[in-house]
């Protein structure tokens, strides 16, 4: 019986000499480990194919996650080449290490109803608060979700929002390493006005900063995170009975574009943020509407 946890040390100092990170020469030194320790416990005395199939099987056995299985499927294939270029083994066939395919979840979408419904939670809110502190409130909750639902854009895109990016006819969103300027509907600017106007009167440093979302309490004046996004939401669902989510009222904004353009991947991929067409097409294909 080879053993071939000898091996593993040499793999690791390989890895180091070809200059890989240091998470991949620890993630891939120890799934070696634990291919070789397989291979001891379950007494499989050379590595060939029925080893590689076994050892595969274990993996979908003991871990739920598929990504993780892939990862190490990755990390055997990556230590079975370098024991193939010294001889030690024969030569496999590199499909024993084909990723499993994931099986991908449709997509939820609101139906228009159930836009109407969601929406109408923060109206409700704006129009019975009697402290203005709460009705200033109600009236940010329901614009963020309008923008959102009209712009499909991400939370993480709704916290950088500027006043000095909003303009007549577009309004610049922002995200991580670029920009796109997307088209502003007159109802939506005429909203986005009564919000600025409001938050004007609630607080006096609106008048100095350009960040469209502030917050109350404790961070009074100051831009709102994601967090804040993602609690209004959970309100929201709360009250409606149903998921509402910044996801999936991005999606249902993405899904009517789809529905009214005949070659809307051609042209809307920019639009939605996607930095290739084949992402918002594989999007395309897993959305489900609700009933």
């Amino acid at each position: 019986m080879t053993d071939y946890s000898i091996y593993v040390a040499h793999f690791k100092a390989f890895l180091v000499s070809q200059s890989k990170s240091n998470y991949t020469v620890k993630q891939y030194s120890l799934d070696s480990a634990q291919f070789v320790k397989f291979m001891k416990e379950q007494n499989y005395e050379m590595l060939t194919v029925e080893t590689i199939q076994a050892y595969k099987e274990w993996l979908q056995q003991h871990y739920s996650s598929i990504q993780s299985v892939n990862r190490k499927l990755a990390s055997l294939k990556s230590f079975i080449h370098f024991l193939q270029a010294r001889e030690v083994i024969p030569l496999l066939p590199d499909d024993l290490f084909s990723p499993i395919a994931i099986e991908k979840n449709e997509l939820k979408t609101l139906s228009i109803g159930q836009m109407r419904q969601a929406l109408h939670i923060w109206l409700i809110s704006y129009e019975a608060a009697e402290e203005q502190d709460i009705r200033w409130m109600a009236l940010r909750n329901y614009t963020i979700m309008r923008v959102i639902a009209e712009l499909g854009i991400k939370s993480s895109e709704v916290v950088r929002m500027k006043w000095s990016h909003v303009q007549q006819d577009f309004i610049r969103i922002l995200s991580k390493r670029s920009y796109r300027d997307l088209p502003l509907p007159q109802a939506l600017l005429d909203v986005l006005q009564f919000y600025k106007e409001e938050t004007m009167k609630q607080f006096a440093v609106a008048q100095e900063v350009d960040d469209i979302w502030l917050g109350l309490g404790n961070k009074q004046g100051e831009p709102i995170t994601v967090k804040t996004i993602e609690r209004l939401f959970s309100y929201v669902s709360q009250q409606v009975g149903f998921s509402v989510t910044t996801t999936n009222v991005r999606y249902t904004a993405i899904q009517q574009d789809l529905d009214k353009e005949l070659h809307a991947t051609e042209d809307l991929y920019e639009k939605y943020g996607y930095a290739r067409k084949g992402v918002l097409q594989e999007r395309a294909t897993r959305m489900e509407k609700s009933e």
